[in-house]
């Protein structure tokens, strides 16, 4: 299964069309790419970690005044799941990991 898992590595390595398609999705070297890569993949662990209970107890005011109960107990429910206190640590690596695609390589054209 390994030497199958390495030939379709080296496949897509030699591939053009894949390395095409590499480079559109890459993030542009700018000041706005950065700062998506920190606002998509790092703020929210942080709000989460520092500020969750805050969020919760305004969700849960905000889930009173609901039309349904369904409705309030639902978001209260997702912002349970969303906002305990805990860090992702496969959200902070991918940041990490798209900071150094961002920076690593051949420069933006």
């Amino acid at each position: 299964m390994l030497d199958r898992v390495k030939e379709i590595q080296k496949q897509l390595k030699d591939d053009p069309n894949f390395q095409e398609s590499i480079k559109k999705i890459k993030p542009k070297r700018s000041i706005f790419g950065f700062l998506a890569i920190i606002l998509f993949f790092f703020v929210p662990e942080y709000l989460s970690y520092f500020y969750s209970e805050q969020i919760n107890n305004y969700i849960l005011d905000l889930a009173k005044e609901a039309p349904s109960t369904k409705l309030g107990d639902t978001l209260v429910w997702l912002s349970q799941k969303q906002f305990n206190g805990k860090i992702s640590y496969i959200n902070i690596s991918l940041g990490v990991a798209f900071l150094i695609w961002l920076f690593k390589g051949s420069s933006s054209k």
